[in-house]
């Protein structure tokens, strides 16, 4: 997919996340979300933040500059945990406020600077601008179904489930975990893990879900008889 249809997806994404942002009451806001120890308040301010770095990068990159999206980790849940508590009014309009301006950095990219990279911190890793789209977009649609607010890993498009067992998969050749493959049986297709077997088998967005670290892994079944441990996720090296 090119980067014009990837912000496409991305919009529809972003559309669908701001309609359940709106229709939060305020009391909402403040209480649990999936995430431990996360108000649904903290997700949407990472998400307004996430967007907002990824928007200076590409605007750094636009003018030949490196610009981080964090300056460090402690500053990144400093500056989640200090939105997270602002005015519910503020949260929401930074979220729709970054959602296009990410576009709109990302639409005036001059063609030569998507061969370019970003860093997530100053000192990396770096990953490649083309990435970020759909990088951007699996930030989107996770953390919209982490809000617990109407919106589950079932409404994911099927294109999205499968982009995102592709990387996921992908990154967690490079964990701590057992090795596996999953079989998405409404998509029809498998992914290695790291190994041809145990195969978990289940919906491509219960697998989606499971293997992001969320749930119990309920729907899924494994040839193994018990679920792979997943270990920690990390993003695979970039090349």
């Amino acid at each position: 997919m090119n980067a014009a249809a990837e912000l496409e997806s991305l919009h529809a994404s972003d559309k669908r996340l701001v309609r359940t942002v709106d229709g939060l009451t305020d009391a909402q806001w403040r209480e649990p979300s999936v995430l431990p120890g996360w108000s649904r308040a903290h997700v949407v301010a990472h998400l307004a933040l996430n967007a907002e770095a990824m928007a200076a990068a590409f605007e750094g990159l636009a003018e030949g500059e490196i610009v981080p999206l964090y300056p460090s980790d402690e500053d990144r849940d400093g500056d989640i945990a200090t939105l997270a508590s602002a005015d519910v009014p503020e949260i929401r309009e930074r979220l729709f406020a970054a959602t296009t301006r990410f576009q709109d950095a990302a639409r005036g990219l001059p063609d030569e600077a998507w061969t370019g990279g970003v860093h997530r911190l100053p000192e990396g890793p770096v990953w490649p601008a083309a990435t970020l789209p759909g990088t951007r977009r699996r930030e989107v649609e996770i953390h919209h179904a982490d809000l617990d607010a109407g919106y589950a890993p079932a409404d994911w498009p099927a294109d999205f489930v499968a982009d995102l067992l592709t990387v996921v998969t992908h990154d967690r050749r490079y964990g701590d975990g057992e090795p596996f493959a999953v079989h998405a049986v409404d998509l029809g297709r498998t992914w290695d893990a790291g190994a041809p077997t145990p195969v978990v088998e289940g919906s491509g967005s219960d697998l989606g879900w499971w293997i992001v670290g969320r749930g119990s892994g309920a729907g899924l079944t494994s040839s193994s008889g018990t679920l792979p441990s997943l270990g920690a996720w990390r993003r695979a090296p970039a090349k």
